[in-house]
């Protein structure tokens, strides 16, 4: 069986050099030793689950310090070979990697705590090294895979901490075609019911709107001309379709015209042509060129009325749709000290993993306010001088000013938001501008901590109480 599994993953690593497809050779057959004899619960050799998740990056034409850090990812939890002995073998890199990925001893630990112990270890390693989280991520999407050989007591759990944690985590570093699945798996076994009904809702609406597609398409790439390199057209991933459905959005609001142009000056250009061609609607259009909310999903998004219907377009530029498609291995280079992967993944997770681990009194509550923080959806809101402030879902102008600036935050009393006065508890929501409005003297109270989201105004008005 060896021979077979090295075989495919040598056919799907055709961008590596070839001492690199050497050494994964050498890692495999290491890996096969240290898993001798194991089962996993499907009954096939345990080799065939750390091949898979390789199998997984591969498509994403990860690094080989990525792949070999995949194929050894359970050797130091699951069998007698040692941090020490990665090291020594595949050098310091990997053993960090897999030593982020090895799960503490459970000992006498309840389950909930043993698992926010987990994920507090995954992350604080995953700012070292980013590839942390994405192996883990690969590992849970080829877990979520085979699920159903598992008992319904632990499908649930499963799928629902799936859902929660490494669906948003996967789309922070871009993996979006592995959060979509993620998504659609853990919502199969979530919610049976709902899931087949939105997929069916959806198909059904599929063959009108590829009529809308077929006519818009020439439309615009008759007017675009060499402008227009490709287009066109798909629908939302099935659990978010769920949540927009949820959200009373019309079933039109789940498909979009894709339009490619190869310069994002040129996605500009593209947009006028659009909005020309049809009536665009008004507070309609989302500029993530000029304002990314993430480094991996740099589009126009406008919606306009084709003959009463409602159509959305997106819009982005060749290279962008590149970014789009293999996310955080974009950034993923070969010749990166390790330096710079610390920097590169502080980047992409933030300063919220340090500042939550400063104000939780234990790894539940980590696990709490960093699902908050980290892995709820991003808002962008702006200053009356229209400067971003990227924000998590939820968050309210006591976030904002903290956000913003600590120091004009102590002496708020109020804000105005579109133009309208709110109180400082006011739940933002996405593109609004706010104004904040401050007196002479601090006005940070205690109840500020009841309305407060963020760990960066926990701790700051923390700090100011004491």
């Amino acid at each position: 069986m060896i021979d077979a599994l090295k075989e495919r993953l040598i056919q799907l690593s055709n961008y590596l050099t070839q001492s690199e497809i050497e050494l994964l050779e050498k890692v495999i057959t290491f890996a096969d030793r240290a898993h001798h004899g194991q089962k996993r619960a499907t009954g096939e050799p345990y080799i065939t689950h750390p091949v898979a998740v390789c199998e997984i990056l591969l498509e994403y034409r990860a690094d080989i310090t990525s792949l070999i850090s995949a194929l050894l990812h359970d050797v130091v939890e699951d069998t007698d070979i040692s941090i020490d002995e990665i090291q020594l073998k595949f050098g310091k890199q990997v053993s960090t990697i897999v030593e982020g990925l090895t799960k503490v001893e459970k000992g006498l630990l309840e389950k909930e705590e043993y698992s926010a112990i987990n994920s507090e270890k995954l992350l604080t390693a995953s700012i070292i090294d980013i590839r942390v989280a994405v192996i883990k991520i690969a590992d849970r999407l080829h877990n979520m895979r085979t699920l159903s050989i598992k008992k319904v007591e632990k499908k649930i759990p499963y799928a629902n901490e799936t859902i929660i944690f490494f669906a948003p985590l996967a789309e922070r570093l871009g993996l979006y075609r592995i959060q979509e699945e993620l998504e659609a798996l853990s919502f199969s076994y979530l919610n049976p019911p709902k899931s087949i009904t939105v997929q069916r809702l959806m198909n059904n609406y599929s063959d009108k709107f590829a009529g809308i597609f077929l006519r818009c398409s020439a439309e615009v790439q008759r007017e675009g001309c060499s402008l227009i390199i490709g287009l066109d057209w798909g629908k939302e991933p099935l659990y978010r379709s769920y949540c927009l459905l949820l959200e009373e959005h019309a079933i039109s609001d789940l498909f979009s015209i894709k339009v490619m142009t190869n310069s994002p000056l040129n996605c500009y250009t593209a947009l006028g042509i659009i909005h020309n061609l049809y009536t665009p609607l008004e507070n309609q259009l989302m500029d993530n060129i000029a304002l990314a909310k993430s480094p991996f999903l740099k589009q126009l998004k406008t919606k306009v009325l084709v003959d009463n219907i409602e159509v959305n377009f997106i819009i982005q530029c060749e290279y962008d749709k590149k970014l789009n498609d293999t996310g955080v291995f974009a950034l993923l280079k070969n010749d990166l000290s390790s330096s710079e992967i610390t920097t590169l993944s502080r980047d992409l997770l933030g300063d919220a993993i340090h500042t939550v681990k400063s104000i939780s009194n234990s790894p539940i509550e980590f696990y709490d306010l960093i699902a908050f923080e980290l892995l709820q959806r991003v808002i962008t809101v702006y200053t009356p001088k229209m400067d971003a402030v990227s924000l998590p879902k939820g968050s309210t102008i006591i976030d904002f000013a903290f956000t913003l600036n600590s120091q004009l935050a102590k002496y708020m009393s109020a804000a105005s938001v579109n133009g309208a006065l709110k109180p400082i508890h006011h739940v933002l929501n996405d593109m609004e501008i706010v104004e904040i409005l401050t007196t002479n003297k601090e006005m940070v109270r205690a109840d500020w901590l009841v309305h407060a989201q963020t760990s960066k105004a926990i701790k700051e008005i923390n700090d100011l109480l004491n």
